[in-house]
């Protein structure tokens, strides 16, 4: 294979496209669609962002701003945490807009997050924006389909085919040649939107790591794309056969598996509403203990086992305030059981992502989806992980107000009394920050395991058919 045969063949086609007008005007198209496409996204995640960091200075401000008061009221007045955002879901926002960014914490319930902006449009509002990612995983193929479907099969049509490779051009120039004009192109494109946004995300966690763990994906997923292309087209005898096969293929892996897959997964592993899983939690509270009734058998059997550690026979002769103590143990029971809920909901998406995964070879264009979710940081796995961080948070807090409750309150006067403002200011609130790219690796690990086999695959056909030739 001759490198001067290759470039020839290259130039040759990108003049053919150019005369041919059609694959200029998409490329300039695809061109204006990132852009628009950019710009749209970059409004909606800045809106979002400013939503999170008000609600942020809003729930600092509320929570310093707190008078003297009681400590388990002030563990019910609760406190509000955001979600943290990648810069990268501009390009990608995954399921941002569909999982929620607050959680409310509160004493004696672990809360799922809320005000997830899709549920927030009008009419008009519920259409889909155009993402970036959404453009190279949709549209990009179409163009690429659109402009190469005829490559071949034009030259085969018209005798230049059989007259270059009877001239002494090795089949495998040819094909490498109009691989380049098709690909390079839209990698330029590709590289230097990618390396606009490198200038804006470097500073953020993983930002580079992120980005360049995206690009990669991104130009594999297309380079196969430009293989299938050039392959169809060589084993294709007529021009509209090319292009039906194509256009079949792009609906099969960029519409009906995705959404399939999805679907499938949810009915395989059904997660249930966030009403029935509470419902369960209390049901099963209720079983645990009650520690409103003085009856209850569980709170008569802490009572007595307190009483018998501290050595005494009454709760007023107790030196810490048995009303802290009670409420101690009723914290732990019940986030025992919200967090055996949460786990079972964790779960279920935990199995419907494995089994997704496993049938992640039939589309590279789910793949691709998958691996720009990972890296935006708005996947599942980066929005369990922030559930997680919330409720330690919760749970934190919550033990250091039932600790002020049981030790700095006393128990004669336990309703009445007020506790300083600076015992709230000093409460333990950390930042919840966003998850590391290590939590996403098994989506990571299989994405780019089928893109590579979707390259591979199509590859390893033209190559051993060309060998033939």
């Amino acid at each position: 294979m001759s490198n001067s045969f290759v470039i020839i063949i290259m130039r040759n086609e990108w003049r053919a496209m150019w005369h041919a007008r059609i694959p200029a005007i998409l490329l300039s198209l695809l061109i204006l669609l990132l852009t628009v496409a950019g710009f749209a996204s970059h409004h909606h995640w800045q809106h979002h962002a400013q939503r999170v960091a008000k609600a942020n200075q809003q729930s600092n401000q509320d929570w310093q701003s707190q008078p003297n008061r009681h400590p388990h009221r002030v563990s019910h007045y609760g406190d509000f945490v955001a979600k943290p955002i990648h810069l990268l879901s501009v390009i990608e926002p995954g399921i941002i807009d569909q999982s929620g960014h607050l959680v409310y914490l509160e004493g004696h319930r672990l809360n799922s997050a809320n005000f997830n902006p899709a549920t927030e449009f009008t009419s008009l509002g519920r259409f889909p924006i155009i993402t970036p990612a959404a453009v190279i995983q949709w549209f990009i193929p179409l163009l690429l389909i659109i402009a190469g479907y005829a490559c071949i099969t034009s030259e085969r049509r018209e005798g230049t085919l059989q007259y270059l490779i009877g001239n002494g051009t090795h089949p495998i120039s040819i094909v490498v040649g109009k691989w380049l004009a098709l690909f390079l192109p839209v990698m330029c494109v590709l590289l230097i939107f990618s390396t606009l946004f490198a200038f804006f995300v470097w500073q953020q966690p993983e930002g580079l790591l992120r980005l360049g763990l995206m690009v990669i994906g991104q130009c594999l997923y297309l380079a196969s794309w430009c293989l299938i292309v050039l392959a169809v087209s060589w084993f294709s005898q007529q021009q509209h056969s090319a292009l039906l096969a194509l256009l079949l293929l792009w609906v099969c892996v960029c519409v009906i598996f995705p959404k399939g897959l999805a679907n499938l997964a949810q009915i395989t592993y059904p997660t249930h509403p966030r009403t029935e899983a509470e419902y369960h939690a209390e049901e099963k509270l209720k079983t645990i203990g009650d520690s409103h009734n003085p009856n209850d058998t569980h709170f008569a059997e802490f009572k007595a086992n307190i009483l018998k550690r501290y050595g005494v026979s009454s709760t007023d002769d107790l030196l810490v305030n048995y009303n802290g103590l009670l409420m101690q143990e009723g914290e732990r029971l019940t986030t025992a059981v919200y967090r055996e809920q949460q786990a079972l909901h964790q779960t279920q998406l935990l199995k419907q992502n494995t089994w997704i995964r496993r049938w992640l070879w039939l589309s590279p264009a789910l793949a691709l989806h998958y691996l720009q979710m990972a890296v935006s940081g708005s996947d599942v796995a980066h929005h369990n992980a922030f559930i997680e961080q919330s409720e330690q948070r919760r749970f934190g807090l919550i033990s250091y107000l039932n600790q002020l409750h049981t030790e700095q309150v006393h128990h004669h006067d336990d309703k009445n009394q007020r506790l300083d403002a600076d015992f709230w200011k000093n409460a333990p609130r950390p930042t919840v920050l966003l998850a590391t790219l290590q939590v996403s690796t098994p989506s990571l690990i299989a994405a780019i395991a089928v893109l590579l086999l979707w390259l591979l695959i199509p590859l390893m056909l033209l190559l051993r058919t060309l060998k033939r030739t």
